[in-house]
């Protein structure tokens, strides 16, 4: 058989973490994560993490369709979550700017943001190397019989270099606290 099956990989758990711009991230994967950051808390599994990317192409044809060049531009990024908690981290990106007692016409924040998904001993973690800003993506529904989800969705804004995330790993043949590759 062709291939490696212990680089394909079956999240069996995950966070997402959120802080301020000038919250200190982890020096590894294996450092956790300061009080300056908040945790979402329970996500919905079967959602995950979706990606998307959107990019403008534009492909250039010289006479007698023979394809030259091809342009790229304004790529955009983003990554949805659904959260399952009404804690004081959601409400602070559902409703940025409110109160515990009044709700404002939300304005999204700049955040920095941690996606962290585990698999046994291997773990990644990718965290915003600029900023992200929230949404909510679609309705939040109340009911008796289904649990309240409130869908996310990240729009991730890159370094000036171009960098989206910074990426923390192990690879899974490493016992937990026995170091990590970033």
């Amino acid at each position: 058989m062709a291939g490696d099956p212990t680089k394909a990989s079956l999240w069996t758990d995950a966070d997402v973490y959120v802080g301020p711009l000038d919250a200190e991230n982890p020096d590894t994967v294996d450092d956790p994560f300061s009080a300056d950051w908040g945790l979402v808390g329970l996500l919905d599994g079967d959602n995950g993490f979706g990606k998307t990317r959107d990019e403008d192409v534009d492909d250039k044809y010289a006479w007698g369709g023979i394809l030259v060049k091809t342009s790229r531009a304004h790529f955009k990024l983003t990554k949805s979550f659904t959260a399952l908690e009404d804690n004081e981290t959601t409400r602070s990106l559902i409703w940025p700017g409110s109160t515990d007692t009044q709700l404002i016409v939300p304005r999204p924040q700049p955040v920095k943001v941690a996606f962290e998904t585990r698999e046994g001993a291997k773990v990644k973690r990718l965290i915003t190397a600029q900023h992200a800003e929230i949404n909510v993506d679609g309705d939040i529904t109340e009911n008796e019989t289904d649990l309240t989800a409130y869908t996310l969705v990240a729009t991730i804004f890159p370094t000036s270099g171009k960098v989206l995330f910074l990426r923390q790993f192990t690879d899974g043949t490493v016992p937990p606290g026995g170091g990590g590759g970033a």
